[in-house]
């Protein structure tokens, strides 16, 4: 297991097999369903990293292939629980998942955390409203967003 330089791109700190060694450890914890798992990935990365459907399933369809994860429930809401022979897995690769996530935290600090949580959280309001926004709206955010990265550029420069 190699050890991030710096925190960026796509994920670096996530080695081969460390991605489902996390939803591994998520699921010892309790039984959860996929947007649950989606939530607690986004959550413990403090929004950082928010997966998508499409790595969380694939995912979760490879760690039942190996009899890590056992399934109940109906198709539009199947619950997925740890077995023993996932628990073993994830003995043996605990302290490299340990590891991963304190390289993580130490490259990214919750300072940058809360900074990135906020650009999300702007970014879901202005998407979510983009088609309501008048002419007149649209100028003058778009003069908040210019004086913020001039701001944001001063700040960088000292």
């Amino acid at each position: 297991m190699s050890t991030p330089e710096k925190f960026g791109g796509f994920f670096h700190f996530f080695g081969k097999g460390d991605f489902k060694g996390l939803v591994l450890h998520l699921l010892e914890e309790r039984p959860m369903h996929g947007y649950e798992i989606i939530k607690a990935v986004e959550e413990r990365y403090h929004g950082f990293y928010k997966p998508s459907a499409g790595a969380i399933y694939p995912a979760l369809r490879a760690l039942l292939r190996k009899g890590y994860l056992s399934v109940s429930g109906e198709e539009r809401r199947k619950t997925y629980r740890i077995t023993r022979e996932g628990k073993a897995y994830l003995r043996s690769r605990r302290k490299e998942i340990e590891e991963r996530f304190r390289a993580f935290e130490s490259a990214v600090g919750p300072e940058r955390a809360a900074l990135f949580r906020e650009f999300r959280a702007t970014g879901k309001l202005l998407r979510t409203n983009m088609s309501e926004v008048t002419p007149k709206q649209a100028d003058a955010l778009r003069r908040v967003v210019i004086e913020m990265r001039e701001k944001a550029l001063r700040i960088l420069s000292k």
